[in-house]
């Protein structure tokens, strides 16, 4: 099952007022990226929210759909695309204002959760029941693959980029690295779903998901140590800050702070029993954590990690 799957059956509908912004502001969001300094929001109904001042105010623009947008990647200060159900994908060459398609399979029943780069026109996208889409040329053209040797029944939730390597995370402890155009098995030694993956500023791979799991690869590919975590939330999604530690975001209002440097975990207040799906890092130096309830907005605790 997908983070949206679950974050929909989660979500509570907030409805005080008919202005279109605020219940954007306030609905399910799903993902969270920078576009230089620019915070893009992406959720439901297709909605995008762009603020251009840490997250004081929002303007609301929508991508052309109706339909849940799962993830938002940028590649560069303008140049983006946000991937959804019906395995959509959309892009921008102005910082989230205006979307265009670029692939829709409205009758395939699948989504995509994930979208990593692997250069300025090669991108991976994967989803729902070992979806995979993926292009050479900024998403002129879109190939649609499966990973070998996997079940039509997994979903892959994450994909993340190391150089020329593919990382591809999934349920049931699923996890495939692709090294010279070549999939490898890597399962993480859990059999729960894993949500999310993210690469520290050693290179290094971590894994996370289900009650509270956070696996880091060892040796290269050959194996994970499974790291301490303070409780069994599941960890849904997290973003790199800017001094090298990783941020991640979960179950019950989960944010934490974990230091690469010395395996340490600070959890952050949240004020929200919500599922916390996303998160960025604002310019001003404050993590954007976005889920069942809109956004929030909170401080990151000073870290030594250089």
């Amino acid at each position: 099952m997908g983070v949206a799957a679950l974050l929909c059956g989660a979500a509570i509908e907030a409805r005080t007022t008919d202005n279109p912004l605020w219940r954007a502001e306030h609905d399910l969001l799903t993902a969270a990226a920078r576009a230089g300094n620019r915070l893009v929001l992406v959720g439901d109904r297709g909605h995008v929210l762009l603020s251009d001042d840490n997250g004081r105010s929002w303007a609301l623009h929508r991508a052309p759909t109706d339909e849940l947008l799962e993830a938002v990647l940028f590649t560069s200060p303008r140049e983006g695309w946000a991937v959804g159900q019906d395995e959509l994908v959309f892009h921008t060459t102005d910082a989230g204002e205006h979307w265009t398609p670029q692939h829709a399979a409205p009758k395939s029943d699948q989504a995509l959760f994930t979208i990593a780069s692997l250069g300025p026109a090669h991108l991976f996208a994967s989803g729902a029941y070992d979806l995979t889409l993926e292009t050479t040329d900024a998403g002129a053209h879109w190939t649609e693959g499966k990973i070998p040797d996997l079940d039509d029944d997994y979903h892959l939730n994450c994909a993340l980029a190391r150089g020329d390597e593919l990382l591809v995370t999934g349920e049931a402890g699923h996890a495939f690295l692709r090294q010279a155009g070549k999939w490898v098995k890597i399962p993480v030694p859990y059999d729960g779903s894993q949500f999310g993956c993210l690469l520290d500023s050693q290179d290094r791979l971590y894994s996370f998901g289900l009650r509270g799991s956070l696996f880091r690869a060892v040796r290269g590919v050959a194996g994970w140590k499974r790291l301490k975590t303070p409780d069994d939330r599941s960890i849904f999604g997290g973003t790199n800050l800017a001094d090298g530690r990783l941020a991640m975001v979960g179950g019950n209002g989960l944010a934490m702070i974990f230091d690469p440097a010395t395996d340490a975990i600070t959890l952050i207040p949240t004020g929200t029993d919500a599922t916390l799906s996303g998160a960025a890092e604002t310019a001003d130096g404050k993590l954007l954590a976005v889920g069942t309830d809109g956004f929030h907005l909170l401080p990151i605790p000073e870290g030594q990690t250089k």
